[in-house]
């Protein structure tokens, strides 16, 4: 038996239900009954991460992608960038309400910016001095230094009502966007309509509802037909057949693992952070090697995805180099691990160094089949060279108090750069989720910098993918795999032409929503 049937003889899949599809409905229903993933942690307030994965659904945001990622005017009619690179300068477009009737000014605009700011939130505003507003179409940022990535926080971050915001606006939002909130009934659905004063390209759907659900009951709804749509993984793919349509959507959602890079150590706020396996590079590299990339893709994924080896695959500052080797190489990965002198001292199968068993936890989120898999697979790949990985599931609050001394099987990716910067740079070691591992590089840190204060997005590219060369020989994460993004929906149900996604968290599949169309009669 080969090491490909042992491995995938060591996964454990959930058998997919075989209910047999129901027959639709053909006419146009009242309500869609749709189920996307899962409700936001902290409702659905943009200032704090709502629809920085994708689109914010009920709120607008100044500038968007199109299908061919190219930046387009959402709420702004244009925008301008001074010679200095400092001044940021957009023109509304005109007669745009929220969805309780009101005018949306660029007082609304920057009330938005101050306060994400001033929340210290995902977005990354300390750049951003100061916010003018001209009038009540013209606003203009201001930056500190020249940052040619600011351009995505403005297509990233929804804009909400000054006069109304407050603590709770997550749980009964007010926006422009194409659809009004309704109700919540939290864990189980959300109930949504089209917003009569959207000032684009109107819904066909009036109402929607939204259902909050795990995986494998999403599979028994649609086949029920209680569902029109849903997102599902990729080991139910087979099972979608018709009158159900299998959506495959091109996504730059990667998974890897995230390395916490140094020696055990306490931080002033008491916390540990670093681990006494990964701290060593060869631990990293041999890892690296050890992975069969393209048996994840099959096995784990059923061929819907591709592997990773970066952040930004296939991204124009993703790395240079592309054809790296997507087998694994046992033979390399012992000799990397056997020259930093890893061995086997006491014969216990289990290689060791300075008094340290290579043995670790990898933590990864509950209730996600496919991080699951990915552990276990990685798991079982890196036992021939002596390393034992132990596998813990958990809530992201939970992961969260122990992902600076565990490595975490994390995803990322975007349509920015700036993800570079987040994942990678110095200054963001420690801060929420993003560079978990407190990795530092002293040239990496100047490469990103060099990239976000370069004249144009164009002279940007270069020291992008100098970064990411830098990074590759620290191996501060082991990228695993890009995934597909998989919906099942009626066969009725057109959801014209969405978007490469993003990262999953959120609703990406809704950035087209307006598109969506019922083709039967």
């Amino acid at each position: 038996m080969n090491i490909s049937s042992v491995l995938l003889a060591s996964i454990v899949f959930i058998t997919p239900f075989t209910i047999a599809a129901s027959e639709p409905n053909t006419a146009i229903p009242e309500q869609l009954i749709i189920s996307l993933g899962s409700e936001p942690d902290s409702g659905f307030d943009p200032i704090y991460g709502w629809g920085s994965y994708g689109d914010p659904l009920f709120q607008s945001t100044l500038i968007r992608r199109n299908k061919n990622l190219e930046l387009t005017g959402d709420l702004a009619k244009n925008w301008t960038l001074s010679s200095d690179r400092l001044i940021w300068t957009i023109e509304l477009k005109k007669n745009i309400k929220f969805s309780n009737g009101r005018d949306l000014t660029t007082d609304d605009i920057a009330f938005t910016y101050q306060t994400a700011k001033n929340a210290a939130t995902t977005h990354d505003l300390n750049n951003v001095v100061n916010i003018e507003v001209v009038d009540a179409h013209k606003i203009r940022f201001i930056l500190k230094q020249a940052d040619i990535t600011f351009i995505d926080e403005l297509t990233s971050l929804g804009i909400v009502p000054k006069d109304s915001y407050n603590k709770k606006y997550g749980q009964n939002p007010i926006g422009s966007g194409p659809y009004v909130f309704q109700r919540w009934d939290k864990g189980q659905q959300m109930l949504i309509k089209a917003n009569p004063y959207y000032y684009a390209q109107k819904p066909q759907f009036e109402n929607i509802l939204v259902v909050f659900t795990d995986e494998d009951s999403r599979l028994a709804l649609l086949k029920s037909g209680q569902l029109q749509l849903a997102a599902i993984p990729q080991r139910f793919s087979a099972s979608i057949t018709p009158p159900l349509t299998l959506w495959n959507i091109d996504s730059v959602d990667n998974r890897g693992i995230v390395w916490p890079v140094n020696k055990p150590r306490k931080a002033n706020d008491g916390k540990v952070n670093g681990n006494n396996v990964s701290y060593d590079p060869a631990i990293r590299q041999a890892i690296n090697l050890a992975m069969d990339r393209e048996l994840m893709v099959n096995g784990i994924l059923n061929g819907y995805g591709r592997p990773a080896h970066s952040i930004a695959d296939d991204m124009p500052w993703g790395p240079a180099e592309q054809n790296q080797s997507n087998k694994a190489d046992l033979v390399a990965a012992k000799k990397v691990l056997s020259d930093a002198g890893w061995a086997d001292t006491n014969g216990n199968g289990t290689i060791d160094k300075d008094g340290h068993e290579a043995t670790f936890t990898l933590l990864y989120k509950a209730g996600d089949s496919a991080r699951e898999q990915l552990s276990i697979v990685a798991a079982s790949m890196v036992k021939p060279l002596g390393i034992n990985i132990e596998l813990l599931a958990g809530s992201w609050d939970f992961i969260a108090t122990k992902m600076h001394e565990n490595p975490v099987l994390m995803g990322w990716g975007s349509h920015s750069a700036k993800e570079v910067r987040f994942v990678y740079h110095s200054d963001f070691a420690g801060i929420e989720f993003f560079n978990s591992g407190f990795y530092h590089n002293a040239k990496v840190d100047q490469a990103i910098n060099l990239a976000n204060n370069a004249p144009s997005w164009e002279a940007s590219l270069p020291y992008w993918q100098q970064a990411q060369q830098l990074i590759k020989a620290d191996q501060p994460w082991t990228w695993l795999v890009n995934l597909d993004h998989l919906y099942a929906a009626s066969s009725c149900l057109d959801l014209g032409t969405p978007i490469p996604e993003p990262h999953g968290h959120g609703w990406p599949l809704t950035a087209n929503i307006t598109e969506w169309s019922w083709i039967c009669e």
